[in-house]
């Protein structure tokens, strides 16, 4: 392989940036609207999602389940002021998120045949900083904000391939319809971060922690052709 034969496309929240602080700050935000008890009942409805009670409505990340648990008591337009304010939270470095161990080092690795790239549908308030503060600014070849993931992909897939076989690409995330449906259709390769077990939609690698996919990640990179033969996605329930 050469220089950029592969690319690696990641996700952020949730997957190269972890914890619930950003998703508790949002909340607390919307909260701060909410008179009575309804807000006891949100707040205890998020914290048995992001606790993986199996119980819990399963929605697709903490975010969703705010918005949803929030539904009749605040506005859309509330929610999204919410949002920012927890967004300009993290970028002043106010809340307690952590990289997957080693993902610096595996990312630097990579960097050898693999372009490294950030895709995600948050603003980059937030993201540019959170990355240098978990020192993985230097590992990444590039960074796209405000992607509108599921439907960016249309546009953003085809750049990022420039005339590539689909297999050549890889795209990690945590959420399976936002960050993987659609570059699976168009047959690129997959890795879902799967937190708590609840998905069913097909991945080629699963793992409830980045770090679990690491080695595969590192077999596609070598050889994608031959990692398309061997690992043609399979329903998650049924992988290991």
């Amino acid at each position: 392989m050469t220089s950029n034969d592969t690319v690696l496309v990641l996700d952020f929240d949730g997957t190269v940036s972890i914890g619930d602080a950003p998703v508790w700050a949002y909340a607390d935000a919307v909260l701060a609207m909410i008179d009575g008890d309804s807000g006891e009942q949100i707040r205890g409805g998020l914290k048995a999602f992001l606790e993986g009670d199996p119980a819990s409505p399963s929605y697709i990340d903490g975010y969703a389940a705010v918005a949803a648990l929030s539904a009749e008591a605040v506005s859309g337009e509330h929610r999204d002021a919410a949002y920012a304010a927890s967004r300009r939270a993290l970028a002043q470095g106010m809340l307690d998120v952590t990289a997957p161990e080693d993902l610096a080092s595996f990312l630097h690795e990579l960097g050898a045949t693999t372009r490294r790239v950030l895709v995600t549908n948050a603003p980059g308030e937030g993201v540019v900083q959170t990355l240098e503060a978990l020192g993985l600014t230097g590992e990444l070849d590039q960074v796209i904000t405000g992607a509108g993931k599921p439907d960016g992909w249309a546009g953003i897939l085809p750049s990022l391939l420039g005339g590539r076989p689909a297999e050549n690409l890889m795209a990690v995330g945590d959420i399976w319809s936002n960050d993987l449906a659609a570059p699976a259709a168009a047959g690129c390769a997959t890795a879902l971060i799967d937190r708590f077990g609840r998905e069913s939609a097909p991945a080629d690698l699963v793992g409830d922690k980045f770090e679990s996919l690491y080695d595969g990640i590192r077999t596609w990179a070598a050889d994608p052709a031959a990692f398309r033969r061997e690992h043609a996605p399979a329903p998650i329930a049924a992988a290991d």
